[in-house]
């Protein structure tokens, strides 16, 4: 009858077979002859049989499925981590949920719990700017739901972790910047309120404490919202006309500093040099291509899932802090300097 969910039973009544027959067949099992899974399949189809995956579930108690929460879905960095994530996912026979926490403690608090009706296998979590304790993830803990923190985390000894050592990655762009003669730069970091964030800025200064450069707090652009940068960016080469290099740390910001470097008509790299952390697409997309150090999504997807997926089938609750390692990709946007070249 039409609204009526056709089941086993109905495709079994309608050929003549047992039900667990048919179950065997549609599960292509190899005790059951082709010419039976064939019938089977062809009544599945036209009687429009959708699989009671609940039941399944229920059964096997696995849902195999894992959820990813993220604090909002951009165009940098995050679809190649989600489809890294995804990559694995399926290969292994899981399905991938998505949600977005809009960067609030309050919805990641909901979204994990969700999770716990949901029964997902494991959870993969972004955590929001808002996030300072993990408290809320000891739910997922009581009922035996794996979880895995990945890019945006904060100091944790009970939960693994998969991130770049952001501390490093930001002392090695400096050094990068300093070594090629650029002794004064601007630095640009977004929320301080994320350790990606605050480590950046600490390996950053760093490197230049470590070559007894000296860095003022007006080289140092703390960004919690874009629309603030256009300022900032015109404060810092105002206080200091020497400036020949600029230090991003996300994709987001390198968009951003460009898009303010060609309006004012300030020359790439002829009057300042670019240098950024990026995932490795947009710095082809702009002209000059831009130097960065490359912080792959894929890869950090990739490995978060392949890592949860071991916590999962082997039923650990082994600990990882990984750090996965960047690579220099040296383009078009960095000179070296002996001295500044005169503005147009």
């Amino acid at each position: 009858m039409p609204g009526t969910r056709v089941t086993l039973k109905d495709i079994a009544k309608r050929l003549g077979l047992s039900m667990p027959t048919v179950s065997r067949a549609l599960a292509d099992h190899p005790d059951i002859s082709a010419a039976t899974k064939e019938r089977v399949r062809e009544v599945a189809q036209a009687l429009h049989y959708i699989p009671n995956y609940r039941a399944r579930y229920l059964r096997a108690k696995h849902s195999r499925l894992i959820a990813l929460i993220v604090p909002e879905m951009n165009t940098f960095f995050v679809p190649a981590m989600i489809a890294g994530i995804n990559r694995v996912v399926q290969q292994n026979d899981y399905s991938l949920i998505v949600f977005q926490s809009d960067n609030s403690i309050v919805q990641e608090r909901r979204l994990v719990e969700y999770c716990t009706h949901l029964s997902a296998d494991g959870v993969l979590i972004v955590l929001s700017s808002e996030t300072s304790d993990l408290a809320h993830l000891e739910t997922l803990r009581e009922v035996g739901i794996p979880v895995v923190l990945l890019d945006k985390t904060i100091e944790t000894t009970r939960h693994s972790t998969v991130t770049i050592d952001d501390q490093e990655v930001g002392r090695e762009a400096a050094n990068y910047l300093i070594e090629r003669g650029h002794t004064r730069s601007v630095g640009i970091f977004g929320d301080q309120r994320q350790r990606i964030s605050s480590l950046r800025l600490k390996g950053f200064k760093r490197a230049h404490a470590e070559q007894g450069i000296p860095l003022a707090e007006s080289q140092v652009l703390r960004i919690t919202m874009l629309d603030e940068l256009g300022e900032q960016l015109e404060q810092a080469f105002a206080r200091h006309p020497d400036l020949t290099a600029i230090f991003t740390m996300t994709d987001e910001l390198l968009v951003f500093t460009h898009h303010l470097l060609m309006r004012r008509g300030t020359r790439i790299p002829e009057e300042v040099s670019l240098l950024a952390i990026s995932d490795g697409l947009a710095p082809t997309f702009l002209h000059p291509n831009v130097t960065h150090l490359r912080h792959s999504g894929g890869e950090v997807g990739e490995r978060t899932a392949h890592f949860l997926i071991g916590l999962i089938e082997h039923n650990s609750d082994a600990m990882m802090d990984v750090r996965i390692r960047t690579t220099l990709v040296e383009l078009g946007s960095v000179t070296t300097r002996t001295q500044r070249p005169a503005r147009r």
